[in-house]
């Protein structure tokens, strides 16, 4: 089911090219177990294949690095040999600028980075190096040339400029490098990944950073990290997605027994952008599901209904500016729930060094939350009946 949900007033003018976006990838977990590489892209990617092959650029977050790594680990890596799987579902431009990217150090990204260019795969927001990780992808489509920039918010530390790595968050940094790609091409992508894990918007702030980066030149902004969709906007005629959502993922996965908002992250969608020379012509979405076999699939009329209000329900919350409180509730009752129960699998396993880097990364903002967080629970206490 596509719906379009953004068009142009103007005609196109002159030709144009298909962008195809999705939103995270994680081969690991179940989804590696059971698809292998030699299952091939048709059985792990389904009914969406077909359509990923329409894009010119058909991009997506890999935010599992595929790599080997030491026995008996697998959290979040990927089979170096599913570069072939992504390849041959028409993936060609591939966000590595994620904040699990590294999981595997510096080599497990270099391994990674091989094995996508081995496959023509173009890498966004890392490299061997930050200089090649800060490069722009440029490809030419229908006679445009299209300029693509990767960054991603995830307060590493990335000292070591000598190695492989991806481009942290810089905001004055990434607006001068938007504006400068502006003035070399057709056509501005920015991939960011960021956000709120979960919650059904965008944080404010990071909203209004697609809506600068799409001010200083971004004819799209596609963001990511959040593992659930967040609704789009439109400025000028430039597109900014707050959330892709999850293409591919175990959602189980991880330290924490706690799986918030499981059908919210089997939702998402494939996105169909069309551009020429003047920016967005129109855009749309076909929902996605997230199966029981950890395969994806087109989202049947149910599921597409449910997908598609959401999507739209969202959009226009953030476009009235009526979303800030409904925002603030969930990231205290998601969010701070989650993090609490990380904090007490590192105590129980003893990791005192990661309890620490978590403790020190607490800011003025998560004071708030937490208190939100007591208060609800406070007040549900006392509801109880006696």
């Amino acid at each position: 089911m596509h719906t379009t949900f953004y068009r142009r007033s103007e005609a196109r003018q002159g030709s144009a090219f298909r962008l195809v976006a999705v939103g995270d990838i994680m081969l690991s977990g179940e989804v590696g177990r059971r698809h292998p590489p030699e299952c091939g892209a048709s059985r792990l990617f389904g009914d969406s294949v077909p359509l990923l092959r329409t894009g010119d650029i058909v991009f997506g977050n890999l935010e599992t690095s595929l790599c080997d790594g030491p026995p008996g680990r697998q959290l979040f890596r990927g089979n170096p040999g599913m570069a072939v799987t992504l390849t041959d579902a028409g993936f060609n431009v591939l966000s590595l600028a994620n904040n699990h990217i590294l999981d595997y150090g510096p080599q497990g990204l270099r391994q990674c980075l091989t094995a996508l260019r081995g496959q023509g795969i173009a890498v966004l927001g890392a490299g061997l190096d930050q200089e090649e990780a800060r490069r722009p992808v440029v490809l030419e489509r229908a006679g445009l040339r299209i300029g693509l920039l990767g960054f991603g918010r995830t307060l590493q530390d990335q000292r070591d400029v000598g190695v492989p790595g991806f481009v942290e968050w810089d905001e004055r940094a990434a607006l001068e490098r938007v504006r400068d790609l502006r003035r070399r091409v057709d056509c501005v992508v920015v991939s960011l990944h960021i956000g709120m894990m979960w919650i059904d918007y965008p944080k404010p702030a990071f909203k209004e950073i697609g809506d600068r980066l799409a001010d200083a030149g971004a004819d799209v902004v596609l963001m990511h990290h959040a593992h659930v969709l967040q609704g789009y906007g439109v400025r000028a005629g430039r597109l900014a997605i707050y959330n892709l959502g999850n293409f591919i993922a175990d959602i189980d996965e991880g330290e924490t027994e706690t799986t918030p908002v499981p059908e919210r992250q089997r939702e998402s969608g494939v996105f169909t952008i069309e551009l020429d020379r003047a920016g967005v012509v129109e855009a749309g979405i076909v929902p996605l599901w997230i199966t029981d076999e950890f395969t994806v699939s087109l989202a049947g009329a149910e599921i597409s209904k449910r997908i598609l209000e959401r999507f739209e329900r969202i959009s226009e919350d953030i476009r009235l500016g009526r979303y800030h409180q409904e925002y603030a509730r969930q990231r205290a009752e998601l969010n701070t729930g989650n993090l609490l129960e990380s904090l007490r699998v590192k105590v129980r396993a003893g990791r005192w060094g990661d309890l620490a880097k978590s403790v020190l990364r607490v800011r003025p903002e998560h004071l708030g939350m937490f208190g939100r967080f007591g208060a609800r629970k406070l007040m549900a206490l006392l509801r109880r009946p006696s």
